[in-house]
Protein backbone atom coordinates (compact mmCIF):
# COMPACT_ATOMS: atom_id res chain seq x y z
CA UNK A 1 0.00 0.00 0.00
CA UNK A 2 2.81 2.48 0.26
CA UNK A 3 2.32 3.77 -3.55
CA UNK A 4 -1.03 4.20 -3.68
CA UNK A 5 -1.86 7.17 -4.65
CA UNK A 6 -3.15 10.07 -2.20
CA UNK A 7 -5.51 12.82 -3.05
CA UNK A 8 -7.40 15.30 -0.11
CA UNK A 9 -10.63 16.35 -1.20
CA UNK A 10 -11.71 19.81 0.11
CA UNK A 11 -15.69 20.84 1.41
CA UNK A 12 -16.72 22.05 -1.92
CA UNK A 13 -16.71 18.69 -3.97
CA UNK A 14 -18.48 17.27 -1.46
CA UNK A 15 -21.07 19.98 -1.62
CA UNK A 16 -20.99 19.77 -5.56
CA UNK A 17 -21.18 15.98 -5.11
CA UNK A 18 -24.30 15.62 -2.46
CA UNK A 19 -26.10 18.58 -4.82
CA UNK A 20 -25.48 16.45 -8.41
CA UNK A 21 -26.48 13.29 -6.13
CA UNK A 22 -30.09 15.59 -5.39
CA UNK A 23 -30.53 16.68 -8.28
CA UNK A 24 -29.73 20.25 -7.40
CA UNK A 25 -28.54 22.86 -10.62
CA UNK A 26 -25.22 22.40 -10.91
CA UNK A 27 -23.15 23.70 -13.71
CA UNK A 28 -21.90 21.42 -16.31
CA UNK A 29 -18.46 21.70 -15.45
CA UNK A 30 -18.69 20.98 -11.65
CA UNK A 31 -21.52 18.15 -12.39
CA UNK A 32 -18.45 16.24 -14.34
CA UNK A 33 -15.72 17.24 -11.21
CA UNK A 34 -17.93 15.49 -8.90
CA UNK A 35 -18.11 12.56 -11.14
CA UNK A 36 -14.86 12.09 -11.03
CA UNK A 37 -14.59 12.76 -7.36
CA UNK A 38 -17.77 10.16 -6.91
CA UNK A 39 -15.64 7.57 -9.06
CA UNK A 40 -12.31 8.06 -6.44
CA UNK A 41 -14.75 7.82 -3.67
CA UNK A 42 -15.80 4.23 -5.14
CA UNK A 43 -11.69 3.61 -5.85
CA UNK A 44 -10.93 4.47 -2.38
CA UNK A 45 -13.60 2.00 -1.26
CA UNK A 46 -11.98 -0.53 -3.34
CA UNK A 47 -8.75 -0.02 -1.46
CA UNK A 48 -7.50 1.47 -5.02
CA UNK A 49 -6.56 5.07 -3.19
CA UNK A 50 -6.52 6.87 -0.50
CA UNK A 51 -8.58 9.44 -0.21
CA UNK A 52 -8.69 12.06 2.96
CA UNK A 53 -10.40 15.79 4.02
CA UNK A 54 -10.39 17.29 7.26
CA UNK A 55 -12.92 17.13 10.43
CA UNK A 56 -13.45 20.71 9.12
CA UNK A 57 -15.35 19.34 6.07
CA UNK A 58 -18.02 18.13 8.13
CA UNK A 59 -18.51 21.54 9.88
CA UNK A 60 -18.37 22.98 6.41
CA UNK A 61 -20.87 21.05 4.86
CA UNK A 62 -23.50 22.84 5.90
CA UNK A 63 -26.47 22.85 3.23
CA UNK A 64 -26.54 21.93 -0.93
CA UNK A 65 -27.87 25.22 -1.79
CA UNK A 66 -31.33 25.27 0.54
CA UNK A 67 -32.27 26.20 3.77
CA UNK A 68 -32.95 24.29 5.93
CA UNK A 69 -31.38 21.47 4.41
CA UNK A 70 -33.51 18.36 3.32
CA UNK A 71 -33.17 15.31 5.52
CA UNK A 72 -31.57 13.70 2.38
CA UNK A 73 -29.41 15.94 2.20
CA UNK A 74 -28.09 15.32 5.62
CA UNK A 75 -28.17 11.49 5.44
CA UNK A 76 -25.96 12.36 2.15
CA UNK A 77 -22.87 14.54 4.22
CA UNK A 78 -23.63 11.52 6.92
CA UNK A 79 -23.11 8.74 4.13
CA UNK A 80 -19.81 10.36 2.56
CA UNK A 81 -18.37 11.99 5.20
CA UNK A 82 -18.51 9.80 8.35
CA UNK A 83 -19.40 6.05 7.47
CA UNK A 84 -15.43 5.60 6.76
CA UNK A 85 -16.01 3.70 3.27
CA UNK A 86 -15.38 6.83 0.80
CA UNK A 87 -12.62 9.25 2.90
CA UNK A 88 -10.96 9.03 5.60
CA UNK A 89 -10.43 12.02 7.78
CA UNK A 90 -7.71 13.70 9.04
CA UNK A 91 -8.18 15.61 12.77
CA UNK A 92 -6.85 18.77 13.18
CA UNK A 93 -4.53 18.68 15.35
CA UNK A 94 -2.03 22.12 16.46
CA UNK A 95 0.90 20.69 14.06
CA UNK A 96 -1.77 21.05 11.47
CA UNK A 97 -2.85 24.23 12.58
CA UNK A 98 0.75 25.97 12.77
CA UNK A 99 1.60 24.26 9.48
CA UNK A 100 -1.57 26.34 7.84
CA UNK A 101 -0.83 29.13 9.23
CA UNK A 102 3.22 28.70 8.60
CA UNK A 103 1.83 28.52 4.98
CA UNK A 104 1.64 32.20 4.86
CA UNK A 105 4.42 33.05 7.50
CA UNK A 106 7.32 30.85 5.80
CA UNK A 107 5.92 30.13 2.12
CA UNK A 108 3.80 33.68 1.50
CA UNK A 109 0.99 31.54 0.67
CA UNK A 110 -2.02 33.66 1.73
CA UNK A 111 -5.31 31.43 2.18
CA UNK A 112 -8.32 31.97 4.42
CA UNK A 113 -8.08 29.89 8.01
CA UNK A 114 -10.43 27.14 6.63
CA UNK A 115 -8.90 26.98 3.13
CA UNK A 116 -5.29 26.96 5.06
CA UNK A 117 -5.85 23.90 6.86
CA UNK A 118 -7.43 22.42 4.22
CA UNK A 119 -3.79 22.84 2.28
CA UNK A 120 -1.68 21.79 5.41
CA UNK A 121 -3.79 18.72 6.07
CA UNK A 122 -3.37 17.64 2.52
CA UNK A 123 0.68 18.19 3.38
CA UNK A 124 0.24 16.53 6.50
CA UNK A 125 -0.85 13.25 5.07
CA UNK A 126 1.32 13.18 1.66
CA UNK A 127 -1.42 13.46 -0.25
CA UNK A 128 -0.41 14.25 -4.25
CA UNK A 129 -3.60 16.22 -5.31
CA UNK A 130 -5.77 18.42 -3.62
CA UNK A 131 -9.05 18.40 -5.37
CA UNK A 132 -11.08 21.59 -4.93
CA UNK A 133 -14.12 23.71 -7.19
CA UNK A 134 -13.63 26.49 -4.43
CA UNK A 135 -13.07 29.69 -6.29
CA UNK A 136 -11.14 31.02 -3.74
CA UNK A 137 -8.80 28.36 -3.65
CA UNK A 138 -7.49 29.29 -7.62
CA UNK A 139 -5.29 31.89 -5.50
CA UNK A 140 -3.56 28.82 -5.09
CA UNK A 141 -2.12 28.60 -8.69
CA UNK A 142 -0.11 31.25 -8.36
CA UNK A 143 1.99 29.75 -5.82
CA UNK A 144 2.32 26.41 -7.50
CA UNK A 145 5.33 25.74 -7.77
CA UNK A 146 6.15 26.15 -3.86
CA UNK A 147 3.34 23.68 -3.34
CA UNK A 148 4.71 21.54 -5.52
CA UNK A 149 7.99 21.70 -3.67
CA UNK A 150 5.78 20.52 -0.99
CA UNK A 151 4.71 17.40 -2.39
CA UNK A 152 1.08 18.94 -3.42
CA UNK A 153 -0.66 19.74 -6.58
CA UNK A 154 -3.90 21.61 -6.63
CA UNK A 155 -6.96 20.35 -9.10
CA UNK A 156 -9.82 20.49 -10.02
CA UNK A 157 -11.85 17.26 -9.89
CA UNK A 158 -11.90 16.33 -13.44
CA UNK A 159 -8.26 16.87 -13.80
CA UNK A 160 -7.33 14.41 -11.44
CA UNK A 161 -3.86 11.82 -12.16
CA UNK A 162 -5.33 9.69 -9.55
CA UNK A 163 -8.40 8.06 -10.73
CA UNK A 164 -7.31 4.52 -11.82
CA UNK A 165 -8.34 3.97 -15.54
CA UNK A 166 -10.78 1.44 -14.48
CA UNK A 167 -13.19 4.10 -12.83
CA UNK A 168 -12.87 6.47 -15.88
CA UNK A 169 -15.30 4.24 -17.83
CA UNK A 170 -19.08 4.74 -17.47
CA UNK A 171 -21.58 2.32 -16.18
CA UNK A 172 -24.12 1.33 -19.07
CA UNK A 173 -26.69 3.57 -17.58
CA UNK A 174 -24.58 6.18 -16.02
CA UNK A 175 -24.85 8.87 -18.68
CA UNK A 176 -22.76 11.19 -16.66
CA UNK A 177 -19.59 13.26 -18.30
CA UNK A 178 -16.32 11.34 -17.63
Amino acid sequence: MADTRRVYIDTCCFIDLVKVEIGAGVDPERENDAWHVKKLMEAHRDGEVLLFTSTLTIAECRHAGESPPSDAVKSQFARVLTSGQYVRLVQMTPFIAQDARDLSWTHSINLAGADSVHVASAIEMKCEELLTSNGRMGRVGKHADTLLRLGLVCRQGRDTQCLPQKYRQQDAFDGKPH
